[in-house]
Formats: structure tokens, sequence, C-alpha cells
């Protein structure tokens, strides 16, 4: 797939990282998103990527300021340069989102139809600032394990 500003597609994106993920580990000598893998291999895979994403997040927070009390700062707001690089970083994010996705079988088509499931969710939160009108829930341990009002999106099938 060629990218151009004017043909992007993400569904198609997100479907051709299976191909491409594929090229990757058949070059590295490793089964790829289309072999048959063990759960354990797909685990570790994905593992693997979001590690890899996580690392290309913070390459990528390397060109945000964080020290407000610095006067300035280098940032991408105010250099051509930096601009593009932390537009890079940010798609290499893309890259490695792209493969998780692969490596979890999870198609454009049914990535596109969860997020605007998701989507409508957030639109009628109630603890949404925008939208909602209750409190968020106060146990950060609760949130983290999912046990909480904010955790009751199900796409229905």
């Amino acid at each position: 797939m060629a990218i151009t500003p004017n043909s992007f597609d993400f569904i198609e994106f997100i479907n051709e990282g299976y191909a491409s993920q594929q090229k990757y580990a058949e070059a590295a000598g490793i089964k790829g998103p289309l072999d048959d893998l063990s759960p354990d291999q797909r685990y570790s895979r994905i593992i693997e990527h979001l590690s890899h994403l996580i690392e290309e997040v913070i390459e990528a927070r390397c060109f945000v300021p964080r020290r407000s009390w610095k006067l300035s700062e280098p940032s991408y707001l105010n250099d051509e340069n930096l601009r593009a690089e932390f537009i890079a970083e940010l798609f290499d994010v893309t890259l490695f989102f792209r493969s998780v996705l692969a490596y979890a079988g999870i198609t454009g088509e049914e990535f596109a139809e969860i997020s605007a499931s998701k989507m409508g969710y957030n639109a009628i939160r109630k603890d949404h600032i925008t939208n909602g009108t209750e409190s968020a829930v106060q146990d950060p341990i609760a949130e983290l394990k999912g046990d909480c009002p904010s955790s009751t999106f199900h796409h229905s099938v």
C-alpha cells in the first residue's frame, strides 16, 4: 500500500499490517501473524510489540517540553524539523499498534466497528466531563481492575 495524504485508508492500513508483519517475521526467522501460532506465541508477540509501541511513545514524548519552569525549551511546536521528527515517532507508534492488531487477529473492519461503538458509548458516559453528571469512581484499584461503572462498555454483536 502506497501511502499518500489523499489516499490513506486506516482500515486498509491495518489489514495490510498482517502481510507486512509476516514479511518481517519471515526475515527474522520466526512465525508471523499469518502462521499457526499458539496463544502463548501470540501473547509473546503482542507483549513485544506493545513494548516497542511504548518505547516509541516515549521517543515522541521527548519532543514535548516537560519542564514548565524552563524558558525556551526546544519543542516540536516551534521547529519544523522537530515537528517532522515528532510526527515520524507518532507514525512509528502507529506501526507497532498495527503489529499488535495483526498478532491479536484484529482486522481493520473489526477495529473500526468496535471503535465506532466505543465512541458512541463515550458520548453517553455518565462520568464524562462533556456529557455526564456523575463523579468518577474514587477507587483507583477498582478502576485498574475494570470494576467500575466506566468499564461497562459492551459491544453488541
